[in-house]
């Protein structure tokens, strides 16, 4: 995963998710593309009379903030000896981060937190992970650093997103000292684990299959086997049927996004 995209923002979870990136950098020697977008609600928050020169961007207030975002993260990026480029663009941050995902390798967001953005952060989140066109690494608020080399869970559920995200994860579980493909309950799934076993196999990475009662639900007993093995990384599809749908009937997804305290790789 050399072309990593992160998030940049002004927000309380900026340095978690810039860690995690700068980890991901230092593991594969890779570059990182700091996306800033400050969506027009920003704008006009901090000057009203914005919205007569809009779209042209002339806010001296804003471009101030910017610029001392980037010189800090400048000082800080330098020090790790690492390659990077910085972006910025007018525009909804889920969309800046959808356009720009097209050559990148993984896109470094933070996981859901209920008043992180003006473009609320479950729509951001979750629109990125459905729409990008690579795999999204979702961090969760706590987490101190990225240790590639704990235990890895990959959720198997015999779906196309699930096969998308366990293909799109592979340069990270080569990294686990212990793959375990668990899946929840006792239905036939159209494509067995152990399928997704020979896969791994193939690529020189061991698996273990774990079969799990569905509990509570289902984003509990992947979190249970999570602690149980002491997982650092969890991979899963994302967003198996509509968000909407996904969101009245309170989706794996989404329940994952809001509670997981490990970090999460969603393929889709």
């Amino acid at each position: 995963m050399k072309s990593i995209l992160l998030h940049v923002y002004e927000d309380r979870e900026f340095e978690t998710r810039f860690q995690a990136a700068l980890d991901l950098a230092r593991t594969f020697n890779g570059h990182i593309t700091c996306l800033h977008a400050t969506p027009f609600e920003d704008y006009l928050a901090t000057d009203p009379f914005m919205v007569a020169a809009l779209p042209v961007e002339f806010s001296t207030k804003m471009q101030k903030k910017r610029d001392a975002l980037q010189a800090s993260i400048q000082d800080e990026i330098e020090n790790e000896d690492v390659s990077w480029d910085w972006i910025h663009k007018d525009d909804l941050i889920s969309d800046a981060l959808i356009r720009h995902s097209v050559l990148s390798d993984v896109i470094v967001v933070s996981s859901a937190v209920r008043d992180q953005y003006k473009d609320d952060a479950r729509a951001v989140v979750g629109k990125v992970i459905t729409h990008a066109k690579a795999p999204v690494l979702s961090i969760p608020s706590k987490l101190k650093r990225l240790d590639l080399k704990k235990p890895a869970i990959v959720a198997w559920n015999g779906k196309p997103e699930a096969a998308a995200a366990l293909r799109q994860g592979l340069p990270l579980l080569k990294f686990a000292s212990s793959v375990h493909l668990v899946s929840v309950g006792d239905r036939l799934l159209a494509y067995p684990p152990d399928r997704a076993a020979r896969y791994l196999s193939r690529h020189g990475v061991k698996s273990e299959i774990v079969s799990r009662p569905i509990g509570e639900n289902v984003s509990s007993s992947l979190q249970d086997a999570a602690r149980e093995f002491s997982a650092g990384l969890l991979v899963m599809g994302g967003y198996g049927h509509s968000r909407l749908r996904e969101y009245f009937l309170g989706g794996v997804t989404r329940e994952l996004l809001e509670t997981s305290p490990v970090p999460m790789l969603f393929g889709h």
